[in-house]
């Protein structure tokens, strides 16, 4: 009898030593930092907001590329319409240059009779002209290999007289002004208002 007791006391004991124990290690346990917490879901969330601000600007820059004229991928069109453009501002002195470019429709004859200009080019020129109209005045241009753009006025008089430009200004600057103005979608369109002929005589 006595011995039952001994070891009731004694697993009395063990029990109560377990429980201290266990009850002590939840009550030491530390507590969730809060402003931790906090921090660490802001840090997140400004990660997050980065992300999409990076993701959201890398589109507008891939969109603003492709609004932009190329030198390496611009078309023949968009060539002549962009000298045309650039004329319009910088040759308004100059009425045949001044006007072309908003003509309602415009013929772009392509030559190799160059010998009278002072700056040939490639040994091709182009000249435009209003598809209404017939004679008189011709704006015409040459690009050289490095892209050089000369400017000159042409008449039915003067057609065959040495003569010089009346401006010069590398395809690439044209390009950049086109750009800068953002007058890239009208350049386009007015390409295709444009209609090409090859005249090799």
């Amino acid at each position: 009898m006595k011995t039952k007791n001994v070891v009731i006391t004694v697993v009395a004991v063990v029990l109560v030593l377990v429980g201290a124990y266990f009850a002590g290690r939840t009550l030491s346990k530390p507590a969730v930092d809060s402003s931790q917490e906090t921090s660490t879901k802001a840090a997140a969330q400004q990660s997050s907001a980065s992300s999409s601000s990076a993701a959201s600007t890398s589109s507008s820059s891939t969109s603003a590329d492709a609004d932009q004229l190329d030198y390496n991928t611009i078309t023949p069109m968009q060539t002549a319409a962009a000298i045309m453009y650039y004329a319009k501002d910088k040759l308004s002195d100059q009425n045949d240059w001044h006007s072309i470019y908003n003509a309602n429709g415009i013929d772009l004859f392509q030559s190799n009779n160059t010998e009278h200009l002072s700056d040939p080019g490639r040994g091709v020129c182009w000249s435009l002209h209003p598809s209404n109209m017939a004679g008189g005045d011709t704006p015409t241009y040459t690009v050289g290999a490095d892209g050089t753009v000369s400017y000159y006025h042409v008449t039915t008089v003067n057609q065959n007289k040495d003569k010089d430009p009346l401006l010069t200004v590398n395809l690439h600057d044209i390009i950049n002004y086109v750009n800068s103005h953002h007058a890239v979608s009208d350049i386009k369109a007015k390409a295709q208002d444009i209609h090409a002929t090859i005249d090799n005589q």
